[in-house]
C-alpha cells in the first residue's frame, strides 16, 4: 500500500526538489534530499530521497548526516514502498543503506543516528534475505542496539528497545528467541513513546504470541483510533491497515 498525491502537488514538489538540488553545494543537495524525505509519503519522492542523500554524501565526504539520514530514507523506501517488489530489490536497498549506515559510524562514532540505522538495516535486510539464512547479522544487530541504549535510549521514539523487542520475536527459541523478552523490550518502548504506532503494531503481535489476546485486542484498536504522531505520519497508513488486518482475525 502506498500514498499517491495528485499530479499537481507531485510535480511542484519535484520542482521544488530538483531545483535545490541543481544548487550543487553539498548544502543545497543536503537540503533537496530533506525536502523530499519530507513527502515520503509518495514513492516517486521516496526514491528521489534515497538517490538525493546519496549525491549529498558523495559531495560531502565528511558529512555523517548525509549518510545517516540517507540510511534512514533507505529504509523507508524499501520497507513502506511497493517500488521494492521482491525481495531481492529489498536487499539491494537495504545494502546500500548499510553501506551508509556504516560510513556515519565511522566519521561519527559517538552519534547515535548511525548505530540505530545500521542496526536496523541489518534487521530488515536479514528478514528479505530470510532468518535462517542471516542469522550471523543478530549480534550485530544487539550490539549497535546496546551502543544506542548507551548513547540515548530515546532516538528514533525509543527505538532500540523497539528493534530488541522486535528481534526476539522474530528469533527462534533455539537461538535465543522469546516472546517474553520481545514483550518487556517493547512495553519499555512504548512507555518512552506512547505514540508510537509501529511500536504498538509489533508489542500486538507479541502478545497474540504469548497467548495474550485481550492485550493484543486493545493496542490494536489504540492504532486504528489514533491520529498519528506527526513524526510517523507517512508510514502510519500501513501501520493502520495492518493493525485492522490482525484485529479482524482476533475479533
Amino acid at each position: 500500500m502506498t500514498i499517491g498525491k495528485t499530479a499537481g502537488v507531485v510535480v511542484a514538489s519535484m520542482f521544488t526538489v530538483l531545483s535545490l538540488a541543481a544548487q550543487g553545494t553539498p548544502g543545497g543537495e543536503m537540503a533537496a534530499a530533506r525536502a523530499a524525505y519530507e513527502q515520503r509519503a509518495d514513492p516517486v519522492q521516496a526514491k528521489a530521497a534515497v538517490e538525493l542523500f546519496q549525491r549529498a554524501a558523495k559531495a560531502d565526504p565528511a558529512s555523517a548526516d548525509a549518510r545517516w539520514e540517507g540510511a534512514r530514507a533507505a529504509y523507508f523506501y524499501g520497507e513502506y514502498t511497493e517500488a521494492a517488489a521482491s525481495d531481492s530489490e529489498k536487499m539491494a536497498i537495504f545494502s546500500a543503506g548499510i553501506t551508509l549506515a556504516k560510513e556515519a559510524v565511522a566519521l561519527a562514532p559517538k552519534g547515535v543516528e548511525g548505530h540505530f540505522w545500521l542496526g536496523v538495516l541489518d534487521g530488515v535486510y536479514g528478514e528479505a534475505k530470510g532468518i535462517f539464512k542471516s542469522l550471523a547479522l543478530v549480534p550485530e544487530i544487539k550490539q549497535e542496539m546496546k551502543t544506542c541504549l548507551e548513547l540515548d535510549p530515546a532516538v528514533e521514539g525509543y527505538g532500540p528497545d523497539r528493534v530488541l523487542g522486535r528481534l526476539y520475536y522474530k528469533l527462534p527459541w533455539f537461538k535465543g528467541g522469546s516472546t517474553k523478552k520481545s514483550i518487556t523490550f517493547l512495553e519499555k518502548s512504548l512507555a518512552g513513546a506512547p505514540t508510537n504506532a509501529l511500536t504498538k503494531l509489533y508489542l500486538a503481535e507479541s502478545y497474540k504470541s504469548e497467548g495474550m489476546k485481550a492485550e493484543a485486542v486493545k493496542q490494536l484498536q489504540e492504532i486504528v483510533a489514533m491520529t498519528p504522531d506527526p513524526r510517523w505520519a507517512p508510514e502510519h497508513p500501513q501501520i493502520k491497515a495492518k493493525a485492522e488486518r490482525l484485529l479482524d482475525k482476533l475479533q
